[in-house]
């Protein structure tokens, strides 16, 4: 008798709900370590919210839409740098269910949720994150 990972069974009878699942996980560690961990804000978010305060149309940063939605999300959150983190996990959010679909499009639904896997698994050790 064949034995089958209940994991793999999964993948293979709800691909959508692993996908939701495991990007949802992962939008909640990463809006919830920075918060719990980082008594300043991290990197260069102090300069892209000047930047954004700004409303500069050219900046030698690249395009200002990041910036701009990044002063929005501070403010409509109170001046709180919870609300650019929440941004940031709705932007993952929605670049990783976008990749799912391109990738059922092509090669099927379990193998889309392999593929938004792999790409997680690449991202979180290639990007530099919590130390």
């Amino acid at each position: 008798m064949r034995f089958t990972s209940l994991v793999v069974e999964l993948i293979r009878a709800r691909p959508r709900l692993v996908v939701w699942v495991v990007v949802l996980v992962q939008a909640a560690i990463w809006l919830l370590l920075p918060l719990i961990f980082y008594g300043s804000p991290p990197g260069n978010l102090a300069t892209v919210l000047a930047f954004g305060r700004e409303y500069q149309v050219g900046t030698d940063m690249g395009p200002p839409l990041a910036f701009w939605l990044a002063d929005i999300a501070f403010r409509a959150a109170g001046n709180h740098v919870f609300g650019v983190y929440l941004l940031a996990q709705v932007c993952e959010i929605a670049t990783f269910i976008a990749f799912y679909q391109l990738a059922r499009a092509i090669v099927g639904g379990p193998q889309g949720v392999l593929a938004v896997l792999l790409s997680m698994t690449a991202v979180v050790f290639s990007s530099p994150s919590v130390e």
